[in-house]
């Protein structure tokens, strides 16, 4: 059944990011000059969320929504939540910290532990901060506690990443490809952003006035990439998946975009 009672919204257009002439890269680097075009899906979220299990989403409510295939109109899922993440599973948190794992048809599994911030990648690994901003990975079986402090975590085909506190940036060595693996150590990365996406040799995330930015020159040959480059338009929190592009702004719009001038690798 779709969403009653949602008012419908104008078609938004954010300016693309002009062409801009740069020079040819260098062979094996992965130089992305990103074209953006926002448009506007129906609906009102605080959070959205993409990957192979689908686009989903939470609104101020709590209230869970799956979007259908015709990418307008939107699904109600039983439950509430207040953060969720879609990867080859759905998982979510409600205002009590409590994680949650979709099972399908309506139902939910609670999983052990607490937590403020999840996300999910499309091979299932699954990081996570709690309110005391420690961050942990699931195993499978439990929670692995990892060195740090954080506020916010994404784990992808770019790795690792999270902000702290403080919006400091930090790429977690070991986990490029979305590797199975705990990494070793952080690598902090200029910068200042509050919310932050991993996809495929790019970063996605957004700044404390909600700016957004990608971070370019990501490769199996530098991990970390070389610069930030900020594109039109402003949201609250924003995620990359494959070669599109979803988020939500101040005023709880739902924002998506294609990528253009993406890495074939």
């Amino acid at each position: 059944s779709s969403v009653t009672g949602y008012p419908s919204v104008p078609s938004v257009e954010v300016p693309s990011v002009p062409k801009v002439p740069s020079v040819p890269p260098s062979p094996g680097s992965s130089q992305v000059q990103v074209t953006i075009r926002w448009q506007s899906i129906p609906g009102r979220l605080t959070v959205i969320s993409k990957g192979k299990a689908g686009t989903w989403g939470v609104n101020k409510y709590g209230y869970i929504y799956e979007l259908n295939s015709d990418g307008r109109s939107w699904k109600r899922i039983s439950g509430n939540l207040v953060d969720i993440s879609v990867g080859s599973q759905v998982w979510g948190i409600n205002r009590q910290h409590q994680v949650y794992m979709y099972l399908g048809h309506n139902k939910w599994k609670r999983m052990p532990g607490l937590l403020t911030n999840l996300d999910v990648s499309d091979k299932g690994h699954v990081w996570g901060v709690n309110m005391h901003q420690d961050i942990f990975r699931w195993t499978g079986k439990t929670w692995q506690h990892i060195k740090g402090k954080a506020i916010q975590v994404t784990v992808g085909p770019s790795g690792v990443w999270v902000v702290n506190k403080h919006h400091d940036i930090f790429y977690r060595k070991g986990t490029y490809g979305d590797a199975n693996y705990a990494g070793i150590g952080w690598t902090h990365i200029p910068g200042k952003l509050k919310w932050i996406s991993s996809g495929r040799n790019v970063v996605f995330g957004v700044n404390s006035g909600d700016d957004i930015f990608y971070r370019t020159g990501i490769s199996a040959a530098k991990y970390t990439g070389t610069k930030w480059v900020q594109i039109p338009g402003k949201l609250r929190m924003i995620e990359i998946y494959g070669d599109q592009v979803v988020g939500t702004s101040a005023g709880h719009i739902i924002f998506e975009s294609s990528v253009t001038g993406y890495p074939s690798v």
